[in-house]
């Protein structure tokens, strides 16, 4: 009887969609060149829904938006013209959250700082504290 050769043992395909058995090299992980493809778009499907690219774009511009505000803020909650935000290179349209109190008003949130849009293109900055969003303290927001 001849010995077996390693490179001869039956091994299992690598692929999780493929349960096919099938004899080769020892390194060889793959049944075939299709197997071995769909391994490929699986991993780099999974490793794209961990963290998408743009994750880490919308985060830079929140932490912006977030630097602008606290810059701006004064404590005599002092309007300021839409623009004066812009030119410093405010978006809008992002935020981390959306305060409304009692009154109707919404204020938009970059952590503890928040805008409300007046009616005559200008915003009020105001500084919440975290307390405040959690509900474990009364609005002061005027």
């Amino acid at each position: 009887m001849e010995p077996v050769l390693e490179e001869e043992k039956e091994r299992s395909c690598a692929y999780s969609g493929c349960k096919r058995t099938f004899e080769g090299r020892k390194d060889k992980i793959y049944c075939s060149d299709q197997c071995r493809n769909a391994a490929g778009r699986e991993k780099n499907k999974i490793s794209k829904w961990k963290e998408p690219e743009h994750f880490g774009q919308i985060n830079r511009i929140i932490l912006r938006n977030y630097q602008i505000l606290k810059g701006l803020y004064n404590e005599t909650l002092t309007p300021l013209k839409n623009w004066q935000l812009s030119d410093e290179g405010f978006e809008f349209k992002f935020m981390t959250g959306i305060y409304r109190v009692d009154e109707g008003i919404e204020i938009f949130m970059c952590y503890e700082y928040g805008w409300h849009q007046l009616s005559d293109n200008k915003v009020r900055i105001y500084h919440i504290p975290p307390l405040f969003l959690t509900g474990m303290a009364s609005s002061i927001v005027k």
